[in-house]
Formats: C-alpha cells, sequence, structure tokens
C-alpha cells in the first residue's frame, strides 16, 4: 500500500519538495553564515537549489529530461527569490530580526507557491491525465 502511494506525481512532488526545501535552506544557511548578506545569500542558495531541483523534480516527479523546460523552471525560480526576499523582509521589518527564523517561517509558503506554478506552468504536459483534472486539482493522493 505504501509502495503505491509513493508512486503517485503528488506525493512524489511533496518528498522531493522536502528533500529540496531542506537542501535550499542547507545552501542559504551555509551562505548567509559565510557572507552575512541577505540578497547575495538568497540569490547563491537559490541557484544552487535551482540547478539540483530541476534534475530532481524533472526526473523523479514528471519523468522529464526536458531542458528546454529549464527556462520556465528559472522563471519560476526568480519569482520565488522575489518572494523570499520581500517576505523575510517583511518579517525583519515586523520584529523577527533573526534571519534564520524568518527564512524558516517563509519556507512554507514558498514550497507550495513553488508546487502550484511547477505542475501548472513547468511542468504540466507530463502530467499524466488520470492524476490532474482539468481545474488542476489532484484527483487521488
Amino acid at each position: 500500500m505504501i509502495k503505491k502511494i509513493l508512486k503517485k506525481p503528488f506525493v512524489k512532488f511533496l518528498l522531493v519538495g522536502g528533500l529540496n526545501t531542506v537542501f535550499g535552506y542547507l545552501m542559504f544557511a551555509v551562505i548567509i553564515y559565510m557572507v552575512k548578506d541577505l540578497y547575495l545569500s538568497v540569490i547563491l542558495s537559490n541557484v544552487i537549489a535551482v540547478i539540483f531541483n530541476f534534475n530532481t523534480y524533472g526526473r523523479l516527479v514528471f519523468n522529464s529530461k526536458d531542458y528546454s523546460r529549464v527556462f520556465r523552471f528559472f522563471s519560476v525560480y526568480l519569482l520565488i527569490i522575489s518572494t523570499q526576499i520581500i517576505s523575510i523582509k517583511l518579517l525583519n521589518h515586523i520584529g523577527i530580526s533573526n534571519t534564520y527564523i524568518a527564512a524558516g517561517i517563509v519556507t512554507l509558503p514558498v514550497a507550495v507557491m513553488s508546487f502550484l506554478l511547477m505542475r501548472n506552468f513547468v511542468f504540466h504536459k507530463n502530467t499524466p491525465p488520470h492524476d490532474v483534472e482539468q481545474n488542476g486539482a489532484i484527483n487521488q493522493i
């Protein structure tokens, strides 16, 4: 039963997303510790994470080795980088001055945003029709 559940694209996306989120956050934490600059840390950690994520999502979730999708993927991550910077700065402004904590707080909302954009913009043609309704809702989890 567990093997059957783990084969579903949505479940694979969540698991790979967890791996990617941990990897991305660790890259951010290491880089901000080393360079002490929020903008540079978010940008560098995301560039590294995007390359890692494109391969993991493409290969493990969507069975895609189609590198022509990389520009869509990078576009999504430019939006995510902007969202991260704005969100962390906003949290800093409202009193959460610890950047590590602020980055941890925005991790889940950014991951959800990433999932929706990946599914609907980047890899939409590779999603099997029986797993996604026309409106994009997941039928089987």
